[in-house]
């Protein structure tokens, strides 16, 4: 077997095995058949050379030529038919009418010597000698011909995006469909062939058939150089063998005899071993510099897949999808439709460049969504228009609808847990290319990580939910404990307080009864001091009240954040506690240098842990003496000021001193202390920003140092009012 004959199979396989899936796809629709019509018509008449090389006598072999020209002659008509139907040129019927009934006319001259008179047959050539009415039926191939390239060119001005590309692939195809029939009908006239035409048959309905199949998943540049190369690569290695048999076949038998087809056959068996090898090399190389620039975007839209589960913000998430998308991709627009269970909608969530009539949101009964949900793949706008053309089905047609309402080019589904999660709407690309197979698989794994990505931003946003609201009643709680532990130091300061207000009362009453009993007989001097005694007393019982209920006022009312000095809150608090410790021989000795000790907070809480503090320092005082003395120091940093209260009390053991600040315990005798108050004490210090620490010996003392931030205008507290 010649080239010739070789390529004449292979041509002709190509064409029936691509016009099956073609037919299989949807026989209703009539650009499916016409374009299975018209690829079998041409792959019967592409057998031309097989199969009139097969048989021995001439008479055969002329008997298949004409035998293949019933079908040559419908193939210009079957390709008009095919190119109005893709078109949607229904008013072309009747010119295909006229070429069909010129077809049958010329089928029936095909077994007289008027249209093909006799076969060429000889090595490597193979073609019909032409008879009268040959002449006319190539010009008839040409006029149906020129006809379809001239609408292809006025259709792709006014056409873009798939469509364009669509035609673009189909324009390809008829272009290397007719350089076959030239060199074909060049042969028939010259008897010269120069190379087996037949090669470009087999490129042209592989085209054809990503077109219509609607594998737009490919760009026509990336079609055209893979089979350029798979014709070059096994032209050579498959034709060098060939070319040896048939120019070197009198050397070779000379030199080997009988077995002169040993090298014919090795070099064959070669070229099928390295040939693969080559023509993938060959395709990688090519496709790099073809793709550059979609590759480059491809690997953005994939680190983008990646790091998108580390972002916690479902907002900031969504914005950086659709925002990468646009601006990588280069399309017009871009949006994201986020499955709402309580409205049972897709809402719309976030978009980039979008028109004003962007619909709001889908319903979950549309016929969009549940064509997503039984597909589960991404959905091309032309590819669903074009299948409504040859459907009837309303669910076909709606389903262009609500994509034209959505502006969407392509609806990217995005499943978790095989429950539709959301949507991802993508316009056109503003260069006008198609969206290729790459780009839809890249599409499906960025929209397979934005759905996880999306379910982590929930889980960590309800997260977040549940710790503001917990934080919130933790801090109602502390608030509540704050006040109880108040409370309860009240309770152990009622006594010294009842007695320090009973004084006042007591010389109250008696100045009161004196002037009574009077009776009007003593001089206005002795009334006047016995009224003076009166009014200080009773001044020095609301000073104290005031102080109690200073004291008692619940935490962080009435925004009492501000600056605090304090000098104040010691001074405040040894004038609160200084006459119930006195009476107790505890003696407060405050040192400090200067003053400028301010800082940021609430003074009530701050006089409540120097309180809280003060009082445990008497406490442990009292457990081993008498008497003793709480000595209260201060000292400043650039960034910060330090209270150190030190006693001279019991002390704390080394393995307990880790655990005095944890709620609810406490070194005193059962139903002496509630084991709350330093644990509150830490609690509002580290609100204000600062700490508190203990350094303590057994039987010499403890030393507290509350260490909190100097006022700064930058400073921020947090405490919330």
């Amino acid at each position: 077997m010649n080239p010739y004959s070789l390529s004449s199979l292979i041509a002709s396989s190509a064409c029936f095995f691509f016009a099956i899936p073609v037919i299989l796809k949807g026989a209703r629709n009539s650009q499916n058949r016409s374009f299975f019509l018209a690829t079998v018509f041409t792959g019967i008449w592409t057998l031309f050379p097989f199969l009139t090389s097969l048989p021995k006598s001439d008479y055969n072999a002329l008997l298949i030529a004409r035998l293949l020209y019933i079908f040559a002659v419908f193939v210009p008509t079957a390709w008009f038919y095919f190119m109005i139907s893709l078109l949607g040129k229904t008013e072309e019927k009747k010119k295909l009418i006229v070429f069909y009934i010129v077809s049958i006319l010329f089928a029936a001259v095909s077994f007289t010597p008027l249209l093909v008179k006799d076969v060429r047959r000889f090595a490597p050539s193979f073609s019909p000698e032409p008879g009268p009415l040959y002449f006319p039926f190539m010009i008839f191939f040409a006029v149906i011909f020129t006809n379809i390239f001239f609408k292809l060119f006025i259709e792709l001005k006014t056409v873009r995006g798939y469509r364009r590309s669509q035609l673009i692939y189909v324009t390809w195809a008829f272009i290397f469909g007719s350089i076959s029939g030239i060199i074909h009908f060049v042969a028939t006239y010259t008897n010269k062939e120069p190379i087996p035409h037949d090669l470009f048959i087999f490129i042209y309905p592989w085209i054809l058939t990503y077109a219509i199949l609607k594998h737009h998943l490919m760009d026509i540049k990336v079609v055209i150089t893979r089979t350029g190369i798979f014709i070059a690569v096994y032209t050579i290695l498959l034709g060098l063998p060939f070319a040896i048999a048939i120019r070197m076949k009198e050397m070779l038998v000379e030199t080997w005899g009988i077995n002169w087809w040993v090298l014919p056959a090795g070099l064959m068996a070669a070229s099928a071993t390295f040939g693969p090898f080559i023509y993938i090399y060959l395709q990688r190389k090519a496709e790099g510099r073809l793709l550059k620039e979609q590759r480059g975007y491809h690997e953005v839209l994939k680190q983008t897949a990646g790091g998108m589960t580390r972002i916690h913000n479902l907002q900031k998430l969504l914005d950086l999808v659709v925002d990468t998308v646009t601006e990588q991709v280069r399309i017009s627009h871009s949006a994201i439709y986020l499955y709402d269970e309580q409205a049972d909608e897709f809402i719309l969530k976030a978009g980039c460049n979008l028109k004003k009539d962007q619909i709001h949101s889908i319903s979950s009964k549309n016929v969009l969504i549940a064509w997503l949900q039984d597909h589960r793949e991404p959905l091309v706008y032309e590819e669903a228009r074009i299948d409504s053309e040859g459907d009837l089905d309303y669910a076909s047609r709606e389903l262009v609808t609500q994509m034209q309402s959505l502006n969407a080019e392509v609806i990217v589904p995005s499943f978790l847990e095989n429950k539709l999660s959301n949507l991802i709407i993508l316009g056109d690309k503003l260069s006008r290319k198609i969206y290729s197979s790459e780009d839809l698989g890249i599409f499906s794994i960025l929209a397979s990580h934005t759905a996880v990505a999306i379910e982590n931003a929930l889980l960590y946003g309800n997260m977040e939910e549940q710790v503001r609201q917990r934080t919130k009643e933790l801090m109602e709680v502390q608030k509540q404990l704050i006040q109880v532990e108040k409370l309860a130091t009240m309770g152990t300061l009622a006594g010294g307080v009842a007695h320090e207000i009973n004084n006042p009362l007591t010389a109250i009453l008696t100045n009161v009864q004196m002037l009574l009993a009077s009776g009007g007989e003593i001089d206005a001097k002795l009334d006047r001091e016995s009224l003076e005694l009166i009014e200080e007393a009773t001044k020095r019982c609301r000073t104290i009240v005031q102080k109690l209920m200073a004291y008692a006022k619940k935490p962080l009312e009435a925004a009492e954040i501000s600056k605090v000095d304090l000098l104040n809150v010691i001074k405040n608090v040894t004038a609160f506690l200084g006459y119930q410790l006195e009476q107790e021989n505890i003696k407060i000795i405050s040192e400090a240098k200067g003053d400028g000790y301010l800082v940021t907070g609430n003074q009530n809480e701050l006089e409540q842990v120097v309180t809280n503090i003060i009082l445990n320092a008497r406490d442990a005082i009292k457990q081993i003496k008498k008497s003793g003395d709480i000595r209260i120091s201060f000292s400043k940093g650039d960034d910060w000021i330090k209270i150190n209260i030190k006693d001279e009390g019991m002390g704390i053991a080394p393995e307990k001193i880790s655990k005095i600040f944890d709620p609810f315990f406490t070194t005193k005798e059962v139903g002496k202390g509630t084991g709350l108050g330093l644990s509150i004490c830490q609690a509002i210090i580290e609100k204000h920003n600062g700490m508190i620490t203990v350094q303590s010996e057994l039987n010499k003392g403890s030393t507290f140092t509350i260490k909190l931030p100097k006022v700064k205008v930058e400073n921020k507290l947090k405490i919330e009012v």
